[in-house]
Formats: C-alpha cells, sequence, structure tokens
C-alpha cells in the first residue's frame, strides 16, 4: 500500500523534471516575440556546420617533402644547438668581468695637517665601538597579540 503510494506522489515529480528539461532544450527563436521569442529583426542563425569525420578505411595521402639527408639533419640539428645556446645567453646572461685593481695609493700631498684630523676621528670611532655592548643587555618585551 505504501509503495502505491510513493509512486502516485513521485509521478507528478518526475512529469514536471521532463517537463523543465525539455523546456531548457527548446529554441526560443520560433516562439512569437509576445511570448519570448526572437524579434523579427533579429539577424538569422548561421547555418550549422557538419564536423568532418576523417575516414578510417580511406588511404593516406602521399607525403610531398622528402625525409632529410644525413648532411641536412646534422644541419638542422647543429642549427638547432646554436639558436639554443644563443636564447640561454640572452635569457642568463654571463656575470659581468670584475673591476680592474685598484692602482698604487697617490704621492703624499706636501701639506700633513689635512691629513691628521681623519686619523683622529678614526680613532674616535674606534673607541666608541668599543664601549658600546654588541648583544642588548634587557631583551624587548614579547609582542602583544593581535586578537
Amino acid at each position: 500500500m505504501t509503495q502505491n503510494a510513493h509512486r502516485r506522489a513521485s509521478a507528478p515529480a518526475l512529469a514536471l523534471m521532463m517537463l523543465g528539461l525539455a523546456g531548457c532544450a527548446s529554441t526560443f527563436d520560433a516562439l512569437p516575440e509576445k511570448w519570448g521569442g526572437l524579434p523579427e529583426s533579429a539577424p538569422a542563425r548561421p547555418a550549422e556546420k557538419a564536423y568532418a569525420v576523417p575516414n578510417v578505411y580511406e588511404r593516406r595521402p602521399t607525403r610531398e617533402a622528402k625525409p632529410l639527408d644525413d648532411a641536412e639533419q646534422k644541419k638542422l640539428e647543429s642549427d638547432l644547438v646554436t639558436l639554443r645556446e644563443q636564447q640561454k645567453n640572452l635569457a642568463n646572461p654571463p656575470p659581468p668581468p670584475p673591476p680592474p685593481p685598484k692602482t698604487a695609493a697617490k704621492p703624499q700631498s706636501k701639506t700633513p695637517a689635512k691629513a691628521a684630523p681623519p686619523k683622529k676621528e678614526a680613532a674616535k670611532t674606534a673607541e666608541t665601538k668599543k664601549k658600546e655592548p654588541v648583544v642588548p643587555e634587557a631583551p624587548s618585551a614579547p609582542p602583544k597579540p593581535l586578537n
């Protein structure tokens, strides 16, 4: 008894689904414009092309180009290798040459008074470096959570 009730309840639902699927497959260009079809001024649809399926039993056409000789093959391979190397060099250029070595120090001028102040400044910076600790004495506070 319950099986009949399920069949009776599912029949209208199945019919509605089939009707919905059939509606999706229809085209609206055949309907009048008032019912949702295309207007008369709309351009015509292009003709549908039939897909060309190759004949499996047909013989293949002969090739127009001849196969390469051994000499032509080697020449082609060498050309491809040179092109590949050129492209690799363009993509990854070699590193620049090292800078030329610096020339010898210039002879000192006759005025030694100007040369003395930089030495004093260098001595002062060395003394301040010795006084500064390398590692901070107190650790910083941990960061606060965002939430």
